[in-house]
């Protein structure tokens, strides 16, 4: 059976977020067609899994991180016996740490690199890692960028335009299907709320959360806020040195209760303040479950899953002002909100299903075989 190996920094269930969906989606697509399926990533010990939709997890133990570039000795020494073993790499941009090691080994088989977001957190690094990163695409036979405005708001794809395609994420229709209802507190939880804002994602430093948070003080509504990470300690002391008694912080939360929380919100933010906010999956989500959105200008696909004034609002990244008045529109205006509302579904069935998406990864396969 023809092996293909995702290979990222992390996946499920070391980390939930976004992009090991992302990941997921694309796996469980080929295993459909035929392929067998492998993501190597790092995690806090060495261990391989297989997930009920077939795909095998291998972790390498993470021997220390660097500038959120996680290192392991032992996936170092095995690199070579991962491309040894498979057909197709699909690399999933960025790993500092597999790019460098690509380049040394040079193993001849297949590359696809999904190019994910570019690097924004440090510049100075960028500048350095840069000439590495453009030899690292060179070698690649396809990159696949996740929207057109990634490629257009990226200058040094440029060079690379003729071997790269754009193939937008999607959102797997089955993940929500016959869950278990959701926790009577929970429930309880939510019923005393005012229509509420919801946010779901892992808590980084580019999702805008203090923007949100600077915003929910003249909110009319209430806000939830759904996942964890880094973050997730000084939210809580903010909420609470502040009084943000709208503000309510959830955790991580299982599918079934996260299903119940989108179809009880009023709509969907998600506030990021920098361009590493390529997608953004839970806009997929808000999109199906026919929720309007409120997402920012960064130059990403989040403009594309959010169209402006269609299925939602767009409005200037780190604008606590044009945020709050986003938000209270939604509540204000019926008229506008109900539009909204039969906008979001058909964009979603026109652009984001697996069918219309899923296919193009299968084309490139079947290519580079």
């Amino acid at each position: 059976m023809t092996k293909i190996t995702h290979i990222f920094k992390t996946y499920f269930p070391e980390t939930n977020g976004g992009l090991e969906e992302a990941i997921r989606q694309i796996g469980k697509h080929a295993i459909k067609e035929g392929y067998q399926v492998e993501v190597v990533a790092v995690g806090k010990k060495s261990y391989d899994v297989t997930t009920e939709d077939g795909i095998t997890a291998k972790f390498y133990k993470s021997s220390f991180d660097l500038y959120s570039n996680p290192v392991s000795f032992s996936f170092i020494s095995q690199f070579r016996g991962i491309c040894d073993t498979t057909d197709i790499l699909h690399f999933h941009f960025t790993w500092p740490t597999a790019e460098v090691l690509n380049l040394l080994f040079r193993c001849g088989k297949p590359i696809v690199v999904t190019f994910h977001c570019d690097i924004h957190k440090n510049r100075f690094l960028k500048a350095l890692y840069l000439p590495i990163v453009k030899q690292f695409l060179k070698q690649a036979n396809i990159i696949c960028v996740t929207s057109r405005n990634l490629f257009g708001s990226t200058p040094y794809l440029d060079k690379f335009k003729y071997k790269t395609q754009e193939i937008c994420l999607w959102f797997d229709e089955k993940r929500f299907l016959g869950l278990p209802k959701p926790a009577i507190g929970i429930r309880k939880f939510i019923k005393p709320l005012k229509p509420y804002a919801l946010f779901v994602g892992v808590l980084r430093w580019y999702k805008g959360l203090d923007v949100l948070l600077d915003a929910s003080k003249t909110f009319n509504g209430d806000i939830v806020i759904v996942g964890k990470g880094p973050l997730y300690s000084h939210l809580r002391k903010r909420i609470k040195q502040e009084h943000l008694l709208n503000v309510h912080l959830m955790g991580f939360q299982p599918d079934n209760h996260l299903k119940f929380l989108i179809q009880a919100c009023k709509f969907i933010t998600l506030p990021s303040t920098t361009a590493s906010e390529a997608f953004g999956q839970i806009l997929l989500e808000g999109l199906f479950f026919s929720k309007p959105l409120i997402s920012t200008a960064l130059g990403t696909g989040t403009s594309l899953v959010n169209r402006h004034n269609h299925t939602g609002i767009v409005v200037k990244a780190g604008s606590r002002r044009a945020l709050c008045d986003a938000m209270n529109s939604m509540l204000a205006d019926p008229c506008q909100y109900d539009r909204f509302v039969s906008n979001t579904f058909p964009h979603y069935l026109s652009n984001f299903t697996e069918a219309v998406q899923g296919e193009k990864y299968s084309r490139i396969y079947r290519l580079l075989l």
